[in-house]
Parts: structure tokens; sequence; C-alpha cells
């Protein structure tokens, strides 16, 4: 009875945590939504009207982003025109059950037993700031980890067996579509792990004879070749996005990158890694208080993950081969990311496509360490997922009380808004987008700079570079005034008000 239950444990842990994110949408998802994240459902109803998957319609940020959660948000957008968070909801719930499914692939290709259905049993709850507001809530991240979870698992695949054809098929596939979204991934996993695998031929042939180190039928010498091939088809895809991208479509790519942008310290860049796993959270947290227990079982998640790739170097010769390969492949992450955003340029939410690899590092120490005995196995399991849920809830919970960057008590002018039955408007960028998504597409926003000088070529449609004919409004804070004056000035039109609270306010102009 005790094997049942723990064998069926993790897929309700994972039940529970999906169905704890879609509630969270649900319930709190209108309150918390910022223009990021609103800007992505504008341009999949674009996508969707044009019937396309890229547009030339929309201006982009930095990267392209070709294929992201825009796809996902078309879907939903498919199934739900009349209510965009119920869309939402069904786009990102679509997406983080696939990316879920790519980790029990890597796993599988692991060949770790019962160790896919614990690693998602965490990956499934929002513990993290960063891990909650851009991966659960904000989805931008699951298309990026989703297709380095995928390449990876195929790599290791390949390594068993060069003759699984459509291995190299999928594996070309999903690394060209992260090439295509720009560099950001060939600097994260794709360069990194192919360093990783020189690192391990080289380790190879110091101990290895000539003959035995040319073995081709190696399990590494396969990796190696993988790993290659994988960064091969990347930089495909982002060639594709430098040649043909650039010139066609609207975005601002990472060429202009420079030396002495990073964090300037090793022990700086890796606090963000660890803190990365529910210490750090913008949000207000009293110690004594389920948020900051929640922060406190965060940081115990990280301190583990540090733990268990510590352990895993010390028993890296007892590792199967293919664990090897992935402690080694991470370790060779750390490095090339660590040097990165440590003396280039990074930011700590940079770090969240490998957060995820820390969580698989954990899960494989707790399977494979020989010093831990049974219940001590079956206790850290379970003792893991618990830190991760009270991690999820006390963050959540911070957050729902002082979001990020979301408009406080804003529904009220949504309201005002729609019963006017006004089509356009202008705001700055953190508000316009959210109108749009919050009136379910029918109020078309164009977006200012914060001066309200001029329109702000960021996120919004190709057509609004201009500010809009006809009758339209404008949002501004009680604080805008200098803004309200600036903007008449600029367009030389007078604007009448037209709603008024304690936040915001609302005028009318006719151009």
């Amino acid at each position: 009875m005790k094997e049942k239950i723990h064998a069926i444990a993790p897929w309700l842990f994972s039940l529970a945590g999906i169905i704890y994110d879609i509630a969270f949408f649900l319930n709190h998802g209108r309150a918390m939504l910022d223009s990021d994240m609103a800007a992505e459902m504008v341009l999949a109803d674009l996508m969707n009207q044009e019937h396309a998957l890229i547009t030339k319609n929309w201006i982009y940020s930095t990267e392209i982003k070709a294929a992201g959660m825009q796809w996902f948000y078309c879907i939903g957008l498919w199934l739900s025109q009349d209510n965009w968070l119920v869309a939402r909801t069904i786009g990102a719930a679509m997406a983080l059950v696939l990316y879920l499914l790519s980790w029990l692939y890597l796993a599988h290709a692991l060949e770790l037993k019962n160790g896919g259905k614990w690693i998602i049993a965490i990956l499934s709850w929002p513990f993290g700031f960063w891990y909650f507001f851009d991966v659960i809530w904000g989805a931008y991240y699951i298309p990026h980890s989703m297709f380095i979870v995928l390449s990876f698992g195929l790599m290791l695949t390949l390594a068993k067996d060069l003759k699984k054809y459509f291995a190299w098929v999928l594996l070309a596939l999903f690394s060209v579509l992260a090439g295509l979204n720009g560099m950001r991934m060939l600097v994260l996993f794709y360069f990194p792990v192919v360093f990783a695998s020189l690192c391990i031929l080289y380790m190879s042939f110091r101990k290895e004879s000539k003959s035995g180190f040319f073995n081709k039928n190696d399990l590494k010498h396969k990796f190696a070749l993988a790993a290659f091939a994988g960064m091969f088809f990347n930089l495909i895809g982002y060639g594709i996005n430098l040649v043909f991208f650039v010139n066609k479509y609207h975005f601002v790519n990472q060429e202009g990158m420079v030396w002495g942008k990073g964090s300037g310290s090793w022990l700086e860049t890796f606090k963000w890694y660890f803190d990365s796993f529910g210490l750090t959270d913008f949000a207000t947290k009293k110690f004594f208080s389920l948020s900051g227990i929640g922060a406190g079982c965060g940081l115990a998640l990280g301190i583990l993950v540090f733990i268990s790739v510590i352990r895993l170097i010390v028993n890296y010769k007892k590792l199967s081969e293919l664990c090897q390969i992935y402690v080694a492949s991470l370790l060779g992450i750390f490095f090339v990311v660590g040097m990165v955003f440590t003396y280039v340029w990074g930011e700590e939410q940079y770090w969240l496509p490998i957060v995820q690899f820390g969580v698989g590092a954990l899960i494989i120490e707790i399977k494979t360490d020989p010093i831990l005995k049974v219940f001590e196995r079956v206790a850290l399991h379970y003792a893991v997922v618990l830190f991760a849920i009270i991690s999820a809830i006390g963050i959540v919970k911070a957050n729902i009380s002082q979001p990020l960057r979301a408009n406080i008590d804003f529904e009220p002018v949504i309201s005002f808004l729609e019963e006017s039955g006004y089509t356009q408007g202008v705001a700055s960028f953190w508000r316009s987008q959210v109108v749009t998504e919050l009136t379910n597409g029918d109020i078309e926003m164009w977006t200012m700079n914060d001066e309200f000088d001029s329109t702000f070529l960021w996120l919004q449609h190709n057509s609004h570079r201009d500010i809009p004919t006809g009758d339209f409004f404008a949002i501004y804070t009680v604080d805008d005034e200098d803004a309200i004056k600036t903007f008449s000035e600029t367009f030389d039109l007078e604007g009448k008000k037209v709603y008024g609270d304690d936040r915001y306010q609302v005028y009318l102009y006719e151009n």
C-alpha cells in the first residue's frame, strides 16, 4: 500500500500544482496583469487575424521571439475570443503541460527511474519569485525552456543510438526554433553544453589510451557529436534571424551587448541563481508570516540544490554515464553563463531556463547518492516538494497583495471605458496593452513614451507610430500633470477630463 501511495504521490502533487496555477489565473489574473504580458495576447490576436505565425505588423521587443507563447495564446483566443483571461489560461496551461512532458522525456532519456515525475511535481508549482512571475504566470520562458530541455533529451537519446533518425529531425527542429528566437539560448544552453562535452572528452583522453579514446561507439563521443549538431542547428536558426528577420521585422537584437554590464561579482551572479528558488521576492513579507515562511522554504530549496551539485561532483565517478553527462553539462552551463552574467551582461531572471536544471540535479542526487538510506530518499522526495509548495503559496500570497508591475485599482477605469463605449486610446507602456486585454480586445490602445510626446515603438502594432485619429481617450495617473500638458502642446490638442479617481484620470481628445 505504501509503495502504491509513493508511486502516485508525485502525479497528485503535479496535478494539484497545475490546478493551483489555473485557479490563480482565473481568480487573480486580471488584477495581476501587466503590459508585457498583455502585449503577447494582443500579438496573438493580430496573428489570428492575419492567419500568420509571425507578422510584420508588430513592433517586437528584445529579440523577435518568433516561436513564443503567442502561438499558445492564438489557440486560447480561437477557443475563447470573448474572454481573454480564459484564453490566456488555456494557452498557459497547454504550454505548461507540454513543458512538464518535456521534462518527463529528459528524465526518460537519463534512464532516471521514477525521477521525472518527482521533477515535475516540483516544477508544477510557482516556487521562487521569478519562476512564479516569468514561467508560471507570465509564461515567457516556457517556450525557451521547453526547446532546450527537449534538445538535451534528444542529445542523450542520440548518444545511446546515433541511428535514431527521427531524433535527429526533432533535434534540428527544436534547436532551429530556439535560434529563431535570437541568441539567448545559444549562450545559456547550446554553447555551454558543447563546452561541457569537450571537457568530458578531454578528461576521457587523459585517462584512456588513444585506441580507447577514439572509440566512436563511446557514449561520450556520441553525445559530443549530438551536442555539436544541436549548436549547429541553433546557429542556423540564429542565422535566419540575422539574415532574414532583421530587415523584415521590427525588433531589437542583442548585438549591442558590451563588456562590463554584468553583476561584476561571481558571488552575486550565483546568488541570483540560488535566490531564484524562492528567497528573493519583490513583495513585502514579514519573517513570521506565510509569505516569510515561503521565502525560508525557497531558501532551503536553493541550499539543497547547492548541496546536491556538490555531492554529485564528489560522487561523479559513481554515477551512470548519462548522469555524468548531465552533471558535466550543468557545470559547463554554470561556468559559461556565470562568466557572461558576471563580466558581460545579465539579470537575475535570465537564469530561469537553468533554474529547472538545478531541480533535475536535486532529484538525481536523491536517487543516486550512496550515503542515503531508503527511508531518507523517500523522505527527501516529499521534503523538497513540500518546500516548493510552501514557497509557491507564500510567494503567490505576497504578490497578490503587492504585485510587481500591475496597475492597482484599475478595474473602475476599465468599467468606465467600457460603459462609455470608447474604442481607441493612448496610455504609457505599463497601462496601454492591459486595457486591450481587460476589455477582451474591444479597445485598441496606442502606447506612448513616459513623457507623452511620441508613441513608444515597443510591443505594439506597427501602425501605431502616430497617435490615433478621430475621438480617443488618454489615461494618466494623478501625478501626470506635466504629461497632460506635454501631450496637448506636442500634438496641438485640447483634452477634456471625463474621469478621475485617487489614482487615475481619463481625458478625451478629438484628432
